[in-house]
């Protein structure tokens, strides 16, 4: 495939014609050898079908192919972050009993329980296995260490998450930096750590951190009376209401999204060989909905 034909390939269409080769090797990955349409494989199959952005993948790919790393290193590395993501969805959709995502039916509501709870831990250690081809092999424990560290602190926020402990604003932003910040700092971490770029793994997982945060203020706005009907107690806006009327706790919202959304970019924009441009694009974007929201 002569992905690199053009001398000057636009990152953008780089990243694009990787993206394919990328949901590629998910498939391979995941594949039990010598079979065909076992379950977690026709399972596999309808999740991804059902559509996402791969928006972790993208990070990465942007991210590995500004720091030069070759196809095959850029190719594994975004698989396994978009693994331990698709792993994250199947298992929040069972805990949370969601029938649907994007208009199709969740996995365990297809397949049953078992199947979904198998499928998490089957991407999950397919992640590792992404990561067992990597071409430098001295690099794999130290590319294992992040992905660990950035499935442990997932996992704990999204316990506490699930045991309703986010009864202030300051518990409710605690569990949303652990349940969104570390897959997203792990797209540029990986790369960074390949490419022998340590010195900035701290600052890359500060600007996804606070991208996070941005995030999951902008979708709680968005999801504000789905989340009050269910009385959610995560919802960094009714986080906000114990203290301020409904109207002041919205714009307060914005005003905290705002700030972390542009501490990410800001951060982001002064990794090497802007390597962090996805992510000041991707914050630019949700800063965009926020304001669209608001009819800003």
């Amino acid at each position: 495939m002569k992905l690199y034909a053009d001398p000057k390939p636009s990152p953008g269409l780089t990243v694009d014609l990787h993206m394919s080769l990328v949901e590629e090797k998910i498939r391979l990955l995941c594949a039990e050898p010598g079979q065909q349409g076992d379950i977690y494989q026709t399972a596999l199959n309808g999740h991804l079908r059902a559509g996402g952005q791969r928006t972790r993948a993208h990070i990465s790919l942007s991210c590995s192919n500004a720091l030069g790393l070759s196809q095959s290193d850029s190719i594994a590395l975004a698989a396994s972050v978009e693994l331990l993501h698709n792993a994250s969805l199947v298992q929040d959709d069972l805990q949370d009993r969601a029938t649907t995502r994007r208009g199709a039916a969740t996995v365990w509501t297809e397949h049953g329980a078992d199947c979904a709870i198998g499928l998490t831990d089957l991407m999950i250690a397919a992640a590792f296995r992404a990561l067992g081809e990597i071409s430098q092999p001295a690099a794999i424990p130290g590319l294992i260490e992040n992905l660990y560290r950035a499935i442990s602190i997932t996992l704990r926020g999204q316990t506490d998450d699930l045991s309703g402990k986010a009864a202030s604003l300051e518990s409710a932003l605690s569990i949303a930096r652990r349940k969104s910040g570390p897959l997203f700092a792990l797209s540029l971490e990986l790369p960074l750590y390949l490419s022998g770029r340590h010195e900035f793994l701290g600052q890359a997982f500060e600007a996804a951190e606070a991208f996070g945060l941005g995030y999951q203020i902008y979708d709680d706005i968005v999801d504000l009376d789905e989340d009050c009907a269910a009385k959610s107690h995560g919802n960094t806006v009714l986080a906000l209401e114990i203290s301020l009327p409904p109207e002041e706790s919205r714009n307060s919202a914005r005003l905290l999204a705002e700030q972390y959304l542009e501490r990410s970019s800001s951060m982001a924009r002064e990794l090497p060989s802007d390597s962090g441009r996805a992510l000041v694009d991707l914050a630019s974007r949700i800063g965009e909905r926020l304001n669209d929201l608001f009819d800003v």
